[in-house]
């Protein structure tokens, strides 16, 4: 049965491409970034429109599925949490207008998992209840693209909706995650070394520090490595605000400083080796080992380790793609498509920071087509 949909908040296309495979129609699209409007219609042929907010409700045509991964950052963890204070939540009210008017069959709405415990559940509940006065019944589910053999740790709110006159939305079921190394997104055939002098720079300096732990046989704290609080004074602010850590640091220092006093003096003397690079969070589960073994991320709040079995959740930051270790780069753009379970046939932008962003703030594909499946055919 051949359905048609509309894409709010389209980005690049994550429900077009979920939908479409199954053979529904897009008759709408709409997105109020030009990058993603540009790519979307040289990859399905659909123009999108500008703004939601401006839409002519009336003028859209007739459609059985909503789909809308309406914006994130009012309610993610890395933004200001401010909810419908922010003008970007209150699009979610614009979408149930278009609801409202054209009463479609089935809505499928996407958000980070944070927006479930925003402001003590409040809006979250403001949410469902809005949906469910609009005639529906509304189930909601935390999807992980782990689930569906994707190795990217990605965790989203699904809200799946029907409307009560064609029936309800059966029991949801459990998950478990399933596996697949990191490795299978990989090419083997680019293995030269992209980082930044800085990156390499950091690179080199833990290797070495992670290679001395390991010749001396001391196991790599699990605890955040802060190097700039080893032998230095910190005010009663810093130290209340981070007192276990900076009692675990300036310890371990003090018990190991005779064989890491001169490797943090000659460290310190790169110029390139300045702010949170200093810092390293080894969260691959191992006692020892080195980055060149490790997917890890230059963050704001350091350098993080992670074992190379699946990529952390991917964001919009061109700053934070993950590096994989073994080959010394990035993550490439047609990886990171990978990641979000996109086609091989995608065409991606021309300019890789866009199509990092892009990829950051996509929806899962298989993530996406699960919920179509369960939604529509009770799979």
């Amino acid at each position: 049965m051949s359905l048609k949909f509309i894409d709010l908040c389209c980005g690049i296309g994550g429900f077009h491409q979920a939908l479409s495979k199954m053979d529904h129609e897009c008759v709408l699209a709409c997105d109020i970034d030009k990058n993603c409007r540009e790519i979307y219609e040289i990859n399905y042929n659909v123009k999108p429109d500008v703004d939601l907010c401006k839409l002519d409700i009336e003028s859209i045509p007739d459609f059985d599925i909503l789909c809308a991964g309406f914006p994130c950052q009012p309610f993610s963890k890395a933004g200001s949490q401010s909810g419908f204070k922010d003008s970007r939540g209150n699009i979610f009210f614009d979408i149930c207008k278009i609801i409202d008017f054209h009463k479609p069959k089935y809505i499928i709405l996407e958000n980070v998992r944070n927006l479930v415990s925003h402001d003590g559940g409040k809006t979250f509940n403001i949410i469902l209840s809005t949906l469910e006065d609009l005639n529906y019944d509304v189930k909601h589910i935390i999807l992980n693209a782990l689930y569906f053999s994707v190795p990217q740790h990605r965790e989203r709110i699904l809200i799946m909706c029907k409307r009560k006159d064609i029936g309800c939305i059966p029991e949801l079921p459990k998950f478990t995650k399933k596996r697949v190394s990191l490795e299978s997104i990989i090419d083997k055939t680019n293995q030269v070394n992209n980082l930044t002098d800085k990156l390499n720079a950091s690179r080199i300096i833990w290797n070495d520090f992670l290679l001395i732990l390991s010749d001396n046989k001391i196991h790599v704290p699990k605890f955040p490595i802060w190097t700039d609080i080893w032998d230095s004074d910190v005010s009663d602010k810093f130290y209340n605000m981070y007192k276990s850590t900076v009692n675990k640091n300036k310890q371990f220092f003090e018990d190991n400083s005779d064989i890491l006093q001169n490797w943090l003096e000659e460290s310190r003397c790169n110029e390139l080796w300045k702010g949170s690079v200093r810092k390293l969070e080894w969260q691959t589960g191992t006692d020892n080992g080195t980055l060149d073994e490790t997917l890890w991320s230059p963050r704001g709040s350091g350098i993080r380790a992670k074992k190379i079995d699946y990529s952390p959740t991917l964001v919009a930051m061109c700053s934070m793609i993950p590096i994989y270790g073994p080959y010394s780069r990035h993550l490439t753009p047609r990886e990171c498509a990978r990641l979000q379970s996109f086609p091989e046939s995608y065409i991606l932008h021309k300019d890789p920071k866009v199509n990092y962003k892009q990829f950051g703030n996509a929806v899962n594909v298989k993530m996406i087509s699960w919920c179509v499946s369960f939604l529509i055919n009770w799979y």
